[in-house]
């Protein structure tokens, strides 16, 4: 099985209780992973995200959430910011494969996202949402085996890119922690893992600081500068802070269509105002749609 954790698969799996069998079988006698220290996960990725004619709606809504006819993404880290309901996280659902649009299409590297071959052009996301749930009796290594397994890795490369991963958000010294005992900020950093398991080319996190105070937000926000540069990170969030200090291009979403693309030292500087704030660039923008 390949592409996102399904929860209600992974809560069948828990009642269950089959996790001793399925993760000693993911393991297998032979699958030790060599000596990691922290270092980037990423290679450098060239890719390009094209969306054209896209049109989503809920409900049989006669307005669309997300209505977009051309937008293409080469560089990164790109901000996506908007109200509450502007169509963000439709949108990253949508790219991550999650969502098919009732109209348009979206490509990587014109590969088609939902064409015949969707599987293998989803193993090129990955995806951070916005709610995370993990079953909390799980450990960290528990729960990144599971969604190795469900990305159909092979069993060596598995213990490898877990213990890569693990490392790459700073939770090897939780590794054997249950997530129960996890804080907010370590639960959003194991989410941020599993995302990044199948080294994806293009890599989408929904509101990865939401609900975090200033010091696990600041803490969740120095790990995805240093991936950000390594693949074509597209982060949505309502803090405008984040947004600043660690995107390079900026999207502002109103009413499901995009109301400004364009560099965010550029849209900071034109549009933030004497005190050349984020925030004020962001109001400014929407005050005017």
């Amino acid at each position: 099985m390949e592409g996102p954790v399904r929860p209600r698969l992974l809560r069948r799996q828990v009642q269950r209780r089959a996790w001793p069998r399925l993760l000693q079988g993911l393991r297998g006698p032979t699958a030790q992973p060599r000596p990691v220290q922290r270092q980037p996960v990423h290679h450098v990725h060239a890719v390009t995200v094209l969306i054209s004619g896209v049109r989503c709606t809920y409900h049989r809504d006669a307005i669309p959430a997300v209505s977009i006819d051309q937008l293409e993404l080469t560089a990164g880290p790109v901000g996506l910011v908007g109200v509450n309901g502007a169509g963000k996280s439709t949108l990253l659902r949508t790219l991550a494969g999650c969502r098919q649009p009732q109209e348009g299409s979206v490509s990587i590297d014109g590969a088609s996202l939902y064409g015949r071959r969707r599987r293998v052009v989803a193993q090129r996301v990955g995806y951070m949402p916005q709610e995370i749930q993990f079953p909390g009796e799980l450990s960290v290594t528990q729960v990144v085996d599971y969604a190795a397994w469900l990305r159909a890795l092979k069993p060596r490369h598995a213990a490898q890119r877990r213990a890569d991963v693990i490392v790459a958000v700073g939770l090897e010294d939780r590794a054997d922690q249950r997530v129960r005992a996890l804080s907010g900020g370590m639960r959003r950093r194991l989410a941020l893992a599993v995302a990044l398991l199948s080294e994806p080319a293009v890599l989408l996190l929904d509101e990865p600081t939401t609900g975090l105070d200033p010091e696990q937000r600041a803490g969740v926000r120095a790990i995805i500068g240093e991936i950000a540069g390594r693949c074509l990170t597209i982060m949505s969030s309502h803090v405008m802070e984040d947004v600043a200090s660690i995107t390079s291009n900026v999207i502002v979403l109103h009413g499901g269509r995009v109301l400004h693309q364009g560099e965010t030292d550029a849209f900071v500087r034109e549009r933030g105002g004497p005190t050349q704030s984020a925030e004020v660039a962001f109001l400014t923008t929407i005050a005017g749609a």
